[in-house]
């Protein structure tokens, strides 16, 4: 229906074009006409049909994008779900100690971990050995982007933490990141602040 009023308006224009001229058509004049305005037609129809292809495939695009958007806010509302299960605080009882708490599977799942939580609660917590029931303890979760130097600290012992690379070999990475305050590699001191790089 569409392509013959697509028709009917191309050979009516071109018609009214040669009327306002007040041009008597001949029979030959009218049929060559005729079939120019055929030929448009097919053109054009030929356009509409490409556009119209060109039109469902954007819509079948969008739908499959809309599909991995709706997939995607799923999988973060399953991650903060998930994220909501690990405390940002824990609060010691009797028989607990740094590694045993760093293993539990909502705390890091890792016994090795323990150094992140003592150095993360250093104000209360004078010997790593030594813990009481009843204390508050910050958990710190997520990527370390920034490291405070403590006593006893070097490059390769951070690369090695697991919340850091976990991956001594890696210290260069920290160094080359950090060079406007580590002038020797061999040589860092507590109170600096390292960068750590996450690229």
């Amino acid at each position: 229906m569409k392509k013959l009023i697509v028709f009917l308006a191309i050979f009516t224009f071109v018609g009214m074009g040669y009327a306002q001229e007040n041009k008597k058509l001949t029979e030959e004049e009218a049929l060559k006409m005729l079939e120019d305005c055929k030929a448009r037609v097919t053109d054009l129809n030929n356009q509409i049909d490409r556009l119209n292809a060109k039109l469902d495939q954007l819509k079948a695009e969008k739908a499959r994008k809309q599909g991995q958007i709706n997939s995607l806010k799923k999988e973060i509302e399953d991650l903060k779900a998930e994220i909501a299960k690990y405390p940002s605080e824990y609060t010691v009882v009797k028989g607990d100690y740094l590694a045993k708490i760093a293993a539990m599977r909502y705390i890091y799942n890792n016994a090795k971990a323990w150094p992140r939580i003592y150095r993360a609660n250093r104000d209360l917590i004078k010997d790593p050995n030594l813990i009481y029931p009843g204390w508050t303890l910050k958990i710190p979760h997520g990527l370390v982007k920034n490291f405070e130097v403590i006593p006893g600290d070097y490059l390769w012992k951070i690369a090695g933490f697991s919340w850091i690379y976990n991956n001594p070999r890696m210290w260069t990475k920290i160094y080359e990141a950090n060079k406007d305050q580590i002038k020797d590699p061999d040589l860092i001191h507590p109170g600096q602040e390292l960068v750590i790089p996450r690229d």
